[in-house]
C-alpha cells in the first residue's frame, strides 16, 4: 500500500514550509537534541548503496537499531553538524564569505541552490575536504537557481527577493571563477503569479541560469531532484509496523517529467547531470534504507543519509574535478 498522492500545489506548500521551519529550528539551536545520528558509520561504496536500496522495499517495520529516531528526524540536517553554515542561509539577497571544505585549498567549488542544495552539503563538504578544495556555499531556502519567479508558500505572495538573490549569486560565482559549480534545487510548481509552471517552462529557466554562468574555465554539474517521499515524523510515525505505506513508486510520471526537463536543459548547456534516484529508489522510493532514515522531511535527504552517499557522489563528480 502506498500513500495517496496529494496535489502539486499542496505538496509544494508543505515541502517548503517544513524546510523553512526545520532550518529555523536549527538556527535557534533546537535541532541538536539527543538521539540524532548525524553521521552514519561510513560512506557506502556503489555496490553497498545499491544492495541496501534494492533490499529496502522488503523492510516492513522500523529497524530496532535505526540510526536516529522518527520523532527527531526533522533535526537531522547539515546545520547540526556544521552550525556555521547558518550564516549562509540568511533569507537576504547577499551572503558572507561562506567558505568550507579546505579553506586553504588551491581549487574552488561552489554549491549553489535552495534547500535541496543544503541537503547535499554534508557530502559535498566531505568531498571538498578530502580533495583539499575550497567550498563556497550559496544557498537560499525556497529560491531555485532556475531563472523564473516563484510563489512564496509561507508568505502566500511572490518571493520578491529570489530574483535579486539569484542575480547576485550568478555575478558572485562568475567573479569567483571557480573550478566547479554544483547546483541542486527542488522542482517548483507555482510561479510568481501563483500559476502552474509547466515542465517546458522549467527546463527553459534551468537552461537560462546554467548558460548565465559563463566563465569558460568553470565546470558545472546539476544534481537531479529527489522524489518526495512523505516526511518521517508524520508517515513513519503513523505506520511503524508497515513502513512501505510511506513508499512512492519510482516511475511516478510527475517526477519523470521534471527530471527529463532537467536532463534536457543540462545537455543543452553542456552541463554534467547526476541522477541520484538509484541512491534512494529501486522500483519504489522508501523512507528507510538499511538502518537509516533517508529523509528528514518531505523530499529532503537527511544529513545521515547524505553522509552515507559521500562516496557515490564523489565518484559522480570525479569527471568534473
Amino acid at each position: 500500500m502506498t500513500m495517496p498522492m496529494v496535489s502539486p500545489r499542496r505538496s509544494l506548500r508543505f515541502r517548503l514550509t517544513r524546510t523553512l521551519l526545520v532550518s529555523l529550528a536549527a538556527l535557534l539551536g533546537l535541532a541538536g537534541i539527543a538521539g540524532i545520528a548525524v553521521a552514519a558509520s561510513g560512506p557506502g561504496s556503489p555496490s553497498q548503496v545499491a544492495a541496501l536500496v534494492r533490499a529496502a522495499p522488503r523492510i516492513t517495520t522500523l529497524p530496532v537499531s535505526l540510526r536516529g529516531s522518527v520523532a527527531t528526524a526533522s533535526g537531522d540536517t547539515a546545520l547540526v553538524a556544521t552550525p556555521s553554515l547558518a550564516r549562509c542561509i540568511t533569507g537576504g539577497t547577499t551572503l558572507p564569505a561562506c567558505v568550507f571544505g579546505d579553506p586553504q585549498g588551491k581549487r574552488t567549488m561552489v554549491l549553489y541552490g535552495d534547500s535541496h542544495a543544503l541537503m547535499w552539503f554534508p557530502a559535498v563538504d566531505a568531498i571538498a575536504k578530502s580533495r583539499h578544495w575550497r567550498l563556497i556555499a550559496l544557498i537560499e531556502l525556497g529560491c531555485p537557481f532556475a531563472d523564473l519567479s516563484v510563489w512564496g508558500v509561507t508568505t502566500n505572495a511572490p518571493y520578491s527577493n529570489c530574483p535579486i538573490f539569484r542575480a547576485n549569486m550568478i555575478s558572485r560565482i562568475d567573479a569567483l571563477d571557480p573550478n566547479l559549480v554544483v547546483l541542486a534545487e527542488s522542482y517548483y510548481y507555482l510561479d510568481g503569479q501563483d500559476r502552474a509552471i509547466s515542465t517546458a517552462e522549467w527546463g527553459t529557466a534551468v537552461e537560462a541560469t546554467l548558460g548565465a554562468l559563463h566563465s569558460a574555465s568553470m565546470k558545472k554539474v546539476l544534481i537531479g531532484d529527489t522524489i518526495s517521499v512523505p516526511s518521517p515524523d508524520t508517515c513513519l510515525a503513523a505506520f511503524p509496523t508497515s513502513i512501505q505505506s510511506c513508499s512512492i513508486a519510482e516511475s511516478n510520471p510527475q517526477y519523470a517529467g521534471q527530471r527529463n526537463a532537467d536532463i534536457v536543459a543540462a545537455k543543452a548547456a553542456d552541463v554534467g547531470y547526476v541522477n541520484d534516484i538509484p541512491w534512494t529508489c529501486s522500483s519504489v522510493c522508501t523512507a528507510v534504507v538499511g538502518q537509516m532514515l533517508v529523509y528528514n522531511s518531505t523530499g529532503h535527504i537527511s544529513a545521515t543519509y547524505a553522509t552515507y552517499l559521500t562516496r557515490v557522489l564523489s565518484l559522480a563528480l570525479a569527471p568534473s574535478m
